[in-house]
């Protein structure tokens, strides 16, 4: 059985975002209604960052056939799958402990892997990836609003479900080939040094890796414990959901115009932007739980999120195009990942249910930006430095 290409990369973004958008925002209740403590909840997701790095700078940089990403993505789907299903039967601490590390390190390397794709592909039919990947974010929403009546309607349970059932469709996709199928891309040239601790030698790399760890790294306690904390200030899961749901609608909205809002903008300006906008957005989520205005401030994961993501992706393009996936890898497993995980664990010996000092420590990480962005010649066509 075959599928159009474009049509598959539709639909691998659509199942997996349906499963993220589950999974992200309430995993960490459904571990607090089987008895988890929040430092124990901040434990595990902080090591399981620490997994989704191992497992992305450990499997991508293995990649060597065309069709290596889709065979991958089955292995990880089918895995998942099972330890899914065991957990409808073993519920004990240690159970729910393995099974969240093991989902972290199993579900890491599925954006990529469709980024991977994807970018083949725009190579191989001329896809407009832009378009394609905002049915990802389309399907978080529709997934994160979507759990949230299950739960009213089912209970807390429901989340299980919802998510094998979603996982069991991705794996059904990766087993159909793609028509056309996916080519093999030319190797780089043999006298170029591009593993990734050579990468790791370049300042513009470590500046990188800083300014999009800690943009993207101020978002780990609200990513881990912003449903737990508005859950015990008694807003109801549905506006939890309905929260992030605008969140992600905004960030659609952002990544569709982006060309016509941003295209005269430099990476340092994005940059700025994204910081401004986080100080205001966990400035104000401290302070209040007026739904009107979380509302409001939510539509600014459109700047903290996705504006700082574009900037990374428009700073990985400027690059030789032989060294395009070793950036890419660390910009997923580094900045999205260790620096994650990191701030993830701080974050879960912080919160403290009703308290809003987590919103404040979101901040402060961001203070560090300004001083790194005035060092990182980002926008320089020098920072494209010599792999000789």
């Amino acid at each position: 059985m075959n599928i159009a290409a474009k049509s598959w990369i539709t639909s691998y973004f659509v199942c997996f975002f349906f499963i993220w958008g589950i999974f992200l925002p309430f995993w960490g209740i459904w571990l607090a209604e089987k008895g988890v403590s929040p430092a124990q909840i901040g434990t595990l997701f902080s090591l399981g960052l620490v997994l989704r790095f191992v497992s992305t700078i450990g499997l991508l940089p293995r990649l060597k056939t065309a069709n290596g990403p889709i065979r991958l993505a089955c292995y990880l789907t089918f895995t998942s799958l099972m330890c899914l299903l065991l957990l409808v039967y073993f519920q004990g601490w240690y159970a729910l402990a393995a099974a969240t590390l093991l989902l972290n390190f199993l579900m890491a390397p599925m954006v990529p892997i469709g980024d991977i794709i994807g970018t083949r592909l725009v190579k191989q039919i001329q896809i407009n990836y832009g378009k394609i990947r905002l049915w990802g974010s389309v399907s978080f929403i529709i997934g994160s609003t979507f759990v949230g009546w299950t739960i009213g309607e089912f209970g807390h349970e429901s989340i299980l479900w919802l998510i094998i059932i979603a996982i069991f469709l991705n794996y059904c996709l990766t087993l159909i080939s793609l028509e056309p199928q996916l080519q093999q891309q030319s190797l780089p040239p043999k006298n170029k040094h591009n593993n990734l601790l050579s990468l790791l030698k370049k300042p513009s790399v470590i500046y990188f890796i800083l300014v999009m760890g800690l943009i993207q790294g101020s978002h780990a306690a609200y990513y881990s414990f912003s449903a737990l904390y508005w859950n015990s200030m008694n807003i109801s899961e549905f506006n939890i959901a309905l929260l992030w749901g605008i969140g992600v609608f905004a960030e659609v909205l952002l990544m569709r115009f982006n060309d016509k809002w941003f295209h005269h903008w430099t990476i340092k300006q994005m940059c700025l932007l994204a910081v401004v906008a986080g100080l205001i957005r966990w400035g104000v989520l401290a302070q209040t739980t007026d739904l009107f205005w979380l509302l409001l401030v939510q539509t600014f994961h459109a700047f903290t999120f996705a504006l700082a993501h574009l900037a990374a992706m428009r700073f990985i393009a400027k690059q030789p195009e032989h060294l395009m996936v070793g950036y890419q890898t660390l910009y997923a497993s580094v900045a999205l990942g260790l620096v994650m995980a990191i701030l993830t664990y701080v974050s879960g010996w912080i919160y403290v249910p009703q308290e809003s000092t987590l919103f404040v420590w979101m901040a402060v990480i961001l203070l560090p930006v300004f001083l790194l962005l005035k060092r990182w010649n980002c926008d320089q066509d020098n920072n494209v430095e010599s792999t000789d």
